[in-house]
């Protein structure tokens, strides 16, 4: 918590120019317009009337901790990506990560890399981090992954990736959370464009799919306990049935879970 809290202030004071102590409309559009060349200056003013929770047009330290800090609020992405703008990276600092998880990561990377480029497009990476993060829509994983492409070539490297693990920490699911439709998005304008539609059309269709699936397969199996009458059995039946469905998903996107 401490770490995270010193990251914050560190920010703050980057986006502080001035060092007056409150980050004005303009230092926060330059600021995110740098970290997100897609950001446009009506989406940095949308953002910035949110964050500036006593209107006084100036954003003092502590508007910013409650903003970053308020999981039950939208622009989940912003949140995270802003943490991202921090001094530094792992691949400035090798000793950030342990050797053994370094490995660990590069092996889910490569697994994660389908045709082998050496980097992550949005669609190779968008499962793993739907099961990262799941209070986020697609329109928050995209905003968050194009904000972790520090080089603005469209796709992220092992090092990129390994900066966005590092620094943004795994979410727990939140079953009563509202999913915003992308039309309703307050990030919208910012990722919405016409180059990566497809791939927006692409993630939707392939989350679609593979719930259907799921659905389907839970009801046979539904289907199959209610004939099997003995307790044993049907935990039995559940059990295997269950351990297929996980290896399947394993093949299928490289993570363990459903």
């Amino acid at each position: 918590m401490a770490a995270a809290t010193d990251m914050v202030k560190e920010i703050f004071a980057k986006y502080d120019k001035d060092g007056s102590g409150d980050v004005s409309v303009s230092e926060l559009t330059g600021a995110l317009m740098h970290l997100n060349p897609n950001f446009s200056r009506e989406d940095c003013a949308k953002l910035f009337a949110n964050m500036d929770s006593n209107k006084d047009g100036g954003l003092q330290y502590e508007e910013f901790v409650d903003w970053i800090m308020d999981d039950a609020g939208g622009h989940r992405g912003a949140k995270a990506a802003v943490m991202l703008d921090k001094r530094g990276s792992v691949r400035d600092n090798a000793s950030a990560v342990d050797a053994t998880r370094r490995q660990k990561l590069r092996n889910k990377f490569a697994r994660l890399d389908k045709d082998g480029n050496g980097k992550l497009d949005f669609l190779e990476i968008y499962d793993f981090l739907h099961q990262r993060y799941p209070g986020m829509t697609i329109p928050d994983l995209k905003f968050l992954y194009d904000c972790a492409d520090k080089s603005h070539d469209g796709q992220i490297d092992f090092f990129e990736l390994l900066d966005l693990l590092v620094t943004i920490p795994q979410q727990k699911a939140d079953p009563d959370a509202e999913q915003s439709q992308l039309d309703q998005h307050p990030l919208a304008s910012a990722i919405q464009r016409d180059d990566v539609k497809q791939q927006f059309e692409e993630a939707f269709q392939k989350e679609a799919e593979f719930q259907k699936k799921m659905l389907g397969k839970v009801t046979e199996l539904v289907g199959a306990l209610q004939d099997v009458r003995d307790e044993d059995e049907r935990f039995k039946v559940w059990r295997n049935e269950r351990a297929k469905m996980l290896r399947e998903h394993y093949a299928a996107t490289g993570h363990v879970g459903v």
